[in-house]
């Protein structure tokens, strides 16, 4: 049986967003696989216990660790989750090249994130294991119950899950929402306290702010199910929780990018994240349209995602 450790940087728990939960994910999917899989911590096995690491980011403090696994003999495997908003300066290149080379193989769960990687950081001698994105089954869900209409009082509404920070770019919805005729509900962890500050100044009375829901609950499908739009513009890239989305049917509002493009480009609007106007012309052109969108994104089976892992990981034996 293979046998894997997850790990990742010292303070990524710390505000759990969409990485942290894929790493939750990657481990529930491995396990499903026939795999011994575990994430580090106080729960996790000596590392003597197994046979290949995954490392998830390239976050600072992931040196500590990778440093520590470099020299144990383990297979290590990156799972870098690296976009760049602006263009890094050389030091930061400089330490990431310097971490990238710790590893064996590097993972992209799409094209678009292994030629951003590429433009910056050479993949000379690495291996590239390419997976889909992975989406929990409780997203195929097709009969959820309107708790979260229940619970806040709402009818017509946009959601935007997600953590809270500059990254993300909810103060652009904020700003474009202003007086529009349906609620935007905002819900995530506060990465950043006074980036959250200045969205809730900003916010007329249809945003709502709502406590983190529970991942894959009721609460939080239910949100997405009954839904009249789902928005994420975000500064890099949408990601897992867009096409979580999608799986279930909703109308996607996001970012445009090259992701987005190659991931979801039949089955979404896409806008200029740093355009209000043009943020608040889509929302407009969307509520008006009728009927419902087929979305062309159909998630895989918990084997099937990580088979090309599994396949990659036979050949290391």
């Amino acid at each position: 049986m293979k046998r894997i450790l997850l790990t990742t940087s010292p303070n990524a728990f710390l505000y759990r967003g969409g990485g942290e939960q894929e790493i939750l994910l990657l481990n529930e999917f491995l396990n499903a696989s026939g795999v011994m899989s575990d994430i580090y911590g106080p729960t996790s096995r000596s590392l003597s216990a197994y046979d290949h690491v995954i490392h998830f980011s390239m976050q600072d403090g992931s040196e500590w660790l990778v440093d520590a696994l470099a020299g144990s003999g383990r297979h290590l495997i990156l799972w870098p989750n690296l976009w760049f908003i602006n263009p890094p300066d050389t030091e930061h290149l400089d330490r990431l090249s310097r971490l990238l080379a710790r590893f064996d193989a590097v993972i992209f769960k799409s094209h678009a994130e292994e030629a951003h990687f590429a433009r910056h950081l050479s993949l000379e001698g690495k291996h590239v294991i390419r997976l889909t994105p992975l989406i929990s089954p409780r997203f195929m869900r097709k009969q959820v119950s309107k708790v979260f209409q229940e619970s806040y009082g709402l009818d017509r509404y946009a959601i935007w899950p997600g953590i809270i920070e500059p990254q993300k770019n909810q103060l652009a919805a904020v700003e474009a929402f202003r007086d529009l005729d349906i609620n935007l509900v905002i819900s995530g962890a506060v990465r950043d306290p006074s980036y959250a500050e200045r969205c809730r100044e900003a916010a007329t009375g249809n945003v709502t702010f709502v406590p983190v829901m529970p991942f894959g609950s009721e609460l939080h499908l239910s949100a997405l199910a009954h839904s009249s739009l789902f928005v994420e513009l975000s500064l890099d890239f949408p990601g897992t929780s867009a096409l979580e989305a999608a799986a279930m049917g909703c109308r996607l509002l996001l970012s445009e990018s090259d992701w987005t493009r190659e991931m979801l480009e039949n089955a979404c609007t896409q806008v200029d994240a740093r355009d209000i106007d043009a943020i608040r012309a889509a929302v407009g052109g969307m509520l008006a349209q009728t009927g419902t969108r087929e979305t062309k994104f159909h998630p895989r089976s918990m084997s099937d995602a990580v088979a090309p892992l599994l396949r990659y990981l036979d050949e290391q034996a």
